[in-house]
């Protein structure tokens, strides 16, 4: 191979790297308004199925990808300062992942309870208390 045929075309690796982050900026936006907005809750709650539950987050502009929710989860949990509000983050991905766990293709379900972060006395940012 020579040196040509090598060269990489720097503007695909960086809208590659652009979209990823676009993404998981996405997901970092989803936990930090799920953990505040009642309302979005409530209609992710009220979906039966994965594809209802992807029109939501689609109709606010926050697709991501189960990846990078991941990345975004533990982003925000090592900027947690206290005990309190790791434990309101973990409580918001268990709700997240709870559905996930039952939907089969086409299948619905009904939630066992809706999420509601456990107040935190005002010492996060996320809940606005």
């Amino acid at each position: 191979m020579n040196s040509e045929e090598m060269r990489i075309d720097p503007t695909i690796i960086f809208c590659n790297i652009e979209e990823q982050l676009m993404s998981t900026k996405n997901a970092l936006d989803f936990i930090d308004r799920g953990l505040r907005d009642s309302e979005l809750r409530g209609r992710l709650n009220r979906a039966t199925t994965l594809a209802e539950r992807g029109d939501v987050l689609a109709g606010e502009a926050l697709a991501f990808s189960p990846s990078e929710f991941e990345e975004a989860f533990y982003l925000r949990l090592t900027q947690c300062q206290e005990a309190e509000q790791a434990g309101q983050l973990k409580e918001f991905k268990a709700w997240w992942d709870l559905p996930a766990q039952s939907f089969q293709p086409a299948q619905s379900f009904q939630p066992a309870q809706s999420f509601q972060p456990a107040p935190c006395g005002g010492q996060c940012a996320g809940c606005g208390a």
